[in-house]
């Protein structure tokens, strides 16, 4: 049997836009549109400097910033930007988010194409990476790398290897060279919430670019760098099963598992935010009279249960449940204006010694499929308000709707993706621009 690269090859050159069903044409276009949104309001922010660190010049421009950069440096700095408000799509059955890497390197590689022709690679690049991430979730993340970049490294170089027309063998060695030099980002750095952790899908959708390169002018990695012979090939390494992947069977089923997030924050700490909401559809409660606050999850979201670090720079605050929900109280909600508030606030601040995590043995058994969680707040009268969250963050779906159901925000439908959309893009370009790009990329059929 051919290697593993070759048969994910074969798919990728292979799948047609009629192939998709009806819904998982709609749901590529949203792909690519929702990362956007995510870029051009990234790039509103002092962090989107981060992005541009490693750039050089060059004539590819990042949505929102009019600098011209190299392709491989404008793939980093926009998936950079587009990470940064941590409201960009995800897997719920790997624990990746495939964009960052995907739609920037697409984005990167397009030339002058218009951008209904990287709808269908998004959709290869989607169905690939959440694949390779399915087989090794949640195994993976427990063994300290996160999916992001190293699923989305590969699924990058099938879909622009695609986009750019390689022939089937040559598009076999740059997934193989992609699985080769994939970038492993350790989780330690996403529960330590560093400031250089946006960048990770960025450095992955360079990896698939100069994998394309390499494949482009010869090189290869050989047949079974991913699947391994008598040693151990990528997929071991990553705890994932080989045989779960079968290329011959793929029709972009991993696109319903795919969702869009709703609110700026850590998938992990969406539920505590969301059961903190539920109890406050009560009644206002007043912060000052918080006598303590118990929040009773599974094991992996306490991963990220630490408080900020003093300087509560953007990512520390957004991947910290402890600030989120401290957020949500202190301000009665949780949204944009969380995020934009002054960093720091003595409110919140005060509430984090009084915030304890408890991992309880039935979400535990739910996790992945279900995020559960429930916040109970003690008031200093001694009363008890409580909220809860069943988030079904890794249920699929192909119809919609886009976001997890379970959830106290109503979940996202056509409507809500295209509000979340001219939220996201107006902060940085006038409506009738972010009209222009829907309309290009939602009423023209895709290239095949």
């Amino acid at each position: 049997m051919a290697g593993l690269a070759a048969r994910i090859a074969a798919f990728a050159h292979g799948l047609r836009w009629e192939d998709l069903s009806p819904a998982r044409r709609r749901k590529a276009r949203w792909f690519l549109a929702d990362f956007i949104g995510c870029t051009l309001a990234g790039s509103t922010l002092a962090e989107a400097a981060s992005g541009y660190v490693l750039a050089s010049p060059g004539a590819v421009k990042v949505p929102g910033d009019s600098r011209g950069l190299s392709p491989e440096s404008a793939a980093i700095a926009m998936g950079t930007c587009g990470a940064l408000l941590q409201i960009h799509d995800g897997f719920g059955g790997g624990g990746n988010h495939p964009s960052s890497a995907i739609v920037s390197a697409l984005w990167a590689s397009r030339g002058q194409r218009p951008m209904t022709d990287l709808l269908l690679p998004a959709a290869i690049g989607y169905e690939v990476a959440c694949r390779i991430a399915k087989c090794a979730h949640p195994a993976q993340t427990l063994a300290g790398a996160a999916p992001t970049s190293t699923t989305g490294a590969i699924g990058s170089a099938a879909a622009v290897g695609r986009l750019l027309g390689l022939n089937q063998g040559t598009l076999a060695n740059a997934i193989s060279i992609a699985a080769f030099s994939v970038p492993v980002a350790a989780m330690r750095g996403l529960t330590e919430h560093g400031s250089v952790v946006p960048i990770h899908g960025g450095l992955a959708a360079r990896t698939a670019m100069e994998a394309v390169r390499l494949a482009q002018a010869g090189l290869a990695a050989g047949e079974n760098v991913l699947e391994g012979g008598k040693d151990a090939g990528l997929l071991q390494l990553l705890k994932g099963d080989a045989s779960a992947l079968v290329p011959e069977q793929w029709h972009g089923e991993m696109l319903d598992g795919v969702y869009f997030k709703p609110m700026p924050a850590c998938r992990h700490a969406q539920p505590a935010v969301e059961a903190v909401l539920d109890l406050l559809r009560a009644g206002a409660l007043d912060h000052r009279r918080i006598l303590g606050v118990r929040v009773l999850t599974y094991p992996v979201s306490i991963m990220f249960g630490k408080p900020p670090r003093p300087e509560h720079e953007l990512y520390d605050r957004l991947m910290s449940t402890p600030w989120a929900v401290a957020s949500c109280l202190v301000h009665g909600g949780y949204g944009f204006d969380n995020v934009l508030a002054p960093a720091r606030d003595p409110r919140i601040e005060a509430l984090y010694p009084k915030i304890a995590f408890e991992a309880v043995p039935e979400y535990e058994k739910e996790y992945p499929r279900r995020f559960l969680t429930r916040v109970e707040v003690t008031l200093e009268d001694g009363s008890l308000r409580a909220g809860d969250c069943r988030m079904e963050y890794g249920m699929p779906s192909e119809d919609g709707p886009y976001s997890p159901r379970g959830t106290t925000t109503p979940p996202l439908d056509e409507a809500g993706m295209r509000a979340k959309f001219l939220d996201l893009a107006c902060r940085r370009i006038p409506r009738s621009e972010a009209q222009v790009i829907l309309d290009e990329i939602f009423e023209t059929e895709a290239v095949t």
